[in-house]
């Protein structure tokens, strides 16, 4: 069966063409995290949600960390180990311990940009063998490298929608 733009596939279907999709679509996360702070004064990236939710500094903060600390580890780990234990990561833990809102949003948004340039260089470099192995994930249970990459792509997509909806609520819902 053919999958759609906005269809996942499972871990099975990640073939040739599906990864560099995929690939593609990592590559572009960044982007869309400065296309959506750019749409508002950049003395609101600080702002947080209406919710309490992150705000635009702490997006890209946690972005920039979880890939750095969390996605490209769990990666070099299921190469490097068998079946090795991967523990979930606390965002809110890491935001506060890191003091996110005192950081630099652009500086924040390069360092989320390098680290997924080189996850997506890494991953680009894998066999299907390499891309089968597997670790156990935390609070998900054991899942391949592609299963991975499918994780990563959920959790960018709850943050896109994220800093979409704080795009729009700090634009007044202009856009």
């Amino acid at each position: 069966m053919r999958k759609t733009r906005f269809e996942r596939p499972s871990e099975g279907e990640m073939n040739r063409n599906v990864l560099a999709a995929t690939l593609q679509e990592l590559s572009a996360m960044p982007g869309h995290l400065e296309t959506a702070a750019n749409s508002v004064r950049a003395s609101q990236w600080t702002t947080r949600d209406e919710n309490g939710g992150f705000s635009f500094v702490e997006h890209a903060c946690h972005l920039r960390d979880i890939d750095a600390d969390g996605f490209s580890v769990r990666i070099e780990r299921m190469l490097s180990e068998t079946n090795p234990a991967l523990p979930d990561i606390d965002g809110a833990k890491l935001a506060a311990e890191r003091d996110y809102l005192a950081q630099d949003f652009k500086a924040a948004l390069i360092g989320f940009a390098n680290a997924r340039v080189e996850i997506v260089r890494r991953l680009a470099a894998l066999t299907p063998a390499d891309r089968s192995r597997v670790g156990t994930l935390e609070g998900v249970g054991e899942l391949s490298i592609d299963g991975l990459v499918l994780k990563i792509l959920e959790h960018d997509g709850e943050h896109r929608r994220d800093f979409e909806a704080l795009r729009d609520q700090l634009s007044g819902g202009r856009l």
